[in-house]
């Protein structure tokens, strides 16, 4: 359940309920101004991505960079200069990456994607800095998750997974200790008791891969990563952990018993900045992206590709990522349960 302080209407509209449109709206031009003052963009960004290439964190930061490109090049003074570079550094279930971002200079020229892993271990106590250190520049998407199961299995349904899992623990394929789907299915089986066992896998590719092989029953994975596969027919969905679901026959996760799953088991996904990053070159990235988020060509692309976004910026970004910490923290028992004492 929410934590009593966090109200769910609240919650529900930081989480993108509201569309991103209404976090969009109330920002202003005023980076434009800052950045040709102090010269920023002057050159290459660095986007870390702690993933392998191919995933839907991964397939993101490709996605905008070369949108966000454009504007950028408009506020420099040398265009041909500036440009995103896409750094892949998977490792460490995202901590290598977070490391390196940490320890860049605060000069807009290196930022990150980060997701939910970073909201667990700073509960754990094991994240390696104050979360509200880094500089939280947006939120990029907000993808649903969803369970899935090779398509040549006799799973369709929930209750078929239900009846396998009490000849023998059921294998779920997941990607990261302790990372977001870790934590989702940690969240899944602790609420609705299924006998199972996650197998962690270092990136996406590897997870799916062990899933199309039958090497495991099942896969959970936020819906963009996955969505190539289910529309190949490779994986087929079995259970969606939102409040509707999009596929005939399929469950969600509040039809099955348990409507407190569905926010908590929302995939965010962050674009971040080292500590100390200067409030004007945060605000000049965020103009950025509002204008990127209403780009056409973008909007066309995402016609075909199918990216959760639901960005939040401004004063709102901060305000969220505090509101989801909160709820994180109230969850902090069963983490460790999971997380240390079990060492799922």
């Amino acid at each position: 359940m929410m934590p009593e302080k966090l109200e769910r209407r609240a919650f529900l509209k930081l989480l993108g309920a509201a569309g991103g449109a209404t976090f969009l709206s109330g920002l202003t031009d005023a980076a434009s101004g800052y950045a040709k003052e102090t010269v920023y963009p002057d050159g290459k960004i660095t986007w870390i991505v702690g993933h392998p290439p191919g995933g839907g964190i991964d397939l993101i930061a490709r996605g905008l960079a070369p949108h966000m490109a454009r504007y950028l090049a408009a506020l420099s003074p040398r265009p041909g200069s500036t440009g995103l570079v896409i750094k892949n550094l998977p490792g460490g279930a995202e901590m290598r990456a977070m490391n390196e971002l940490y320890h860049s200079r605060p000069d807009g020229y290196t930022v990150a994607s980060g997701g939910d892993i970073l909201h667990t271990r700073a509960v754990m106590g094991d994240l390696g800095f104050d979360l509200f250190d880094i500089t939280f520049v947006a939120r990029l998407s907000s993808a649903n998750k969803i369970l899935v199961t090779n398509s040549r299995s006799n799973i369709r349904t929930w209750d078929d997974i239900v009846k396998a899992s009490k000849k023998a623990p059921v294998k779920i394929a997941i990607t990261g200790f302790g990372a977001s789907n870790h934590i989702a299915t940690i969240l899944l089986l602790d609420e609705t008791g299924l006998a199972a066992r996650p197998v962690i896998f270092d990136g996406t590719a590897g997870a799916n891969g062990a899933l199309i092989r039958g090497d495991v029953l099942l896969g959970l994975n936020s819906e963009d990563s996955l969505r190539s596969l289910l529309d190949a027919k490779e994986l087929r969905p079995v259970l969606t952990f939102s409040e509707k679901t999009e596929y005939p026959g399929v469950n969600n996760v509040k039809e099955i018993g348990f409507p407190e799953l569905v926010e908590p088991l929302r995939s965010q996904r962050y674009l971040i900045g080292p500590p100390k990053m200067p409030a004007g070159i945060k605000k000049t990235l965020q103009n950025v992206l509002k204008s990127t988020f209403a780009d056409k060509e973008l909007l066309a692309w995402n016609e075909k590709a199918r990216m959760s976004f639901a960005p939040v910026l401004g004063p709102d970004i901060d305000l969220l990522v505090r509101q989801i910490q909160k709820f994180y923290q109230s969850k902090q028992g069963v983490l460790r349960e999971y997380l240390v004492d079990k060492k799922a």
